[in-house]
């Protein structure tokens, strides 16, 4: 039988109450679209390499702000109808902490 944690003082408690054990920070989520299909692709797979290149980078040295780095990122199919619809669902569907717009034409609809 274990013990009853009323009676046991060193009765192991969840990381989230134990003051020796620091929550790990929340991410800093980063929305954006990006033309991974459609007639802009290659330049869209260019851009989303560079960004992964640098969130990597960024999170190897510790994050930003001391927070991990992390990509919410939709195909906007090289279609510039579908990109205000994914940034309200980057806001409120994601509730990313920052936006990033693209980096073409295309997609400043």
């Amino acid at each position: 039988m274990w013990p009853s944690p009323g009676r046991c003082s060193s009765w192991p408690r969840p990381p989230e109450t134990r003051p020796d054990i620091a929550a790990a920070p929340a991410p800093i989520r980063i929305g954006y679209c990006l033309s991974l299909t459609g007639s802009l692709a290659d330049n869209g797979r260019s851009a989303r390499l560079a960004h992964e290149i640098w969130r990597q980078d960024v999170n190897s040295r510790g994050g930003l702000l001391g927070r991990p780095v992390e990509f919410v990122r939709y195909d906007d199919e090289g279609n510039a109808d579908n990109v205000p619809r994914i940034y309200e669902r980057l806001i409120d569907e994601h509730d990313v902490d920052l936006v990033i717009g693209g980096y073409g034409t295309t997609d400043s609809g």
